[in-house]
């Protein structure tokens, strides 16, 4: 990385995934005597990453003078406008080059849309970047980043990138909206296979198989990161949103994706399944439970499906 370059990142969203990424992107930019400038809509979260060292901005206009690089990470499409609103705003004014980097989860016309805003201002630069990965692999800087948009300013980036991640697909398209459907489809494996194993560890219960003993067939057969994190949350009861993913949020990439395959003439029969599962959760009051508790639904029977 060349550090005679003036970089200043700004970083907006400061979530369990947000705080993560800011962290690792923090401390790589103090290894070179810099700092993360910071925002985020509800002020206590700064101060975990102040006390390392990042600047807290007073305001998202604050951050968009400040910074020539600004990277987002929010909870869903209505957020994610919103605050682009905002920073165009300050953006629109500068005649020096900003890039955005949105790491969120949206649709893929969110993306487009957005990207079409930027545009309206040509020496700026949108990239869509979403992430894979839980908050812990967040926190390790594991997750898997996809990029698309301006192939210079994605090379310019890469260091940054490899900061918060083990690995980037870069899918090689300015088409924004590929990444967020790249996205949604990568999350249609991960609940679809929450689906099968709440299933076959409700069943497992049912027929009086130990679950320890299911759990060490998934660790044997399918040695795969979220298949055994996802067996161990089922297996143990752990269904706090801690350390995971909520079922709301949940709702909402399911919901994404499933409007993506009615969109392309495409069917979902395991994301329709998941879908009404997790509508039964918030029903109950579990909207902020992880969505590995799907099996708490299927231990209850047929009849609550």
């Amino acid at each position: 990385m060349d550090t005679t370059v003036d970089v200043r990142i700004g970083w907006i969203g400061l979530g369990e995934m947000g705080y993560g990424m800011a962290k690792n992107l923090n401390n790589l930019l103090a290894s070179h005597g810099s700092h993360l400038t910071v925002w985020n809509r509800s002020p206590g979260k700064t101060d975990a990453i102040q006390k390392q060292g990042a600047h807290v901005a007073s305001s998202i206009e604050s951050l968009a003078s400040t910074s020539n690089v600004i990277f987002t990470s929010l909870a869903n499409d209505a957020a994610v406008e919103n605050v682009y609103e905002q920073l165009l705003q300050v953006a629109g004014k500068n005649q020096k080059q900003i890039i955005f980097v949105e790491t969120s989860t949206i649709h893929p016309t969110t993306a487009t849309k957005i990207s079409q805003l930027v545009s309206a201002f040509p020496q700026h630069r949108y990239l869509q970047c979403p992430v894979f990965g839980r908050p812990d692999r967040a926190h390790a800087g594991q997750l898997v980043w996809v990029a698309s948009g301006d192939a210079a300013a994605i090379e310019r980036l890469q260091p940054y990138f490899a900061s918060m991640s083990q690995s980037t697909i870069d899918l090689k398209t300015t088409d924004v909206a590929k990444a967020s459907s790249f996205k949604l489809l990568g999350n249609f494996f991960v609940v679809g296979s929450i689906e099968l194993l709440a299933e076959g560890f409700a069943l497992a219960e049912k027929i009086d198989i130990d679950k320890n003993a299911v759990l060490g067939f998934i660790e044997t057969f399918f040695p795969t990161p979220s298949w055994i994190g996802y067996s161990q949350k089922i297996a143990t009861g752990s269904t706090g949103k801690a350390g995971g993913f909520p079922v709301e949020l949940g709702l909402k990439d399911v919901g994404h994706m499933r409007k993506l395959a009615a969109d392309h003439g495409a069917t979902l029969p395991t994301a329709d399944l998941a879908y009404r599962n997790l509508e039964k959760l918030k029903a109950q009051g579990k909207g902020d439970q992880d969505w590995s508790s799907i099996v708490e639904v299927l231990r209850e029977g047929p009849s609550s499906q």
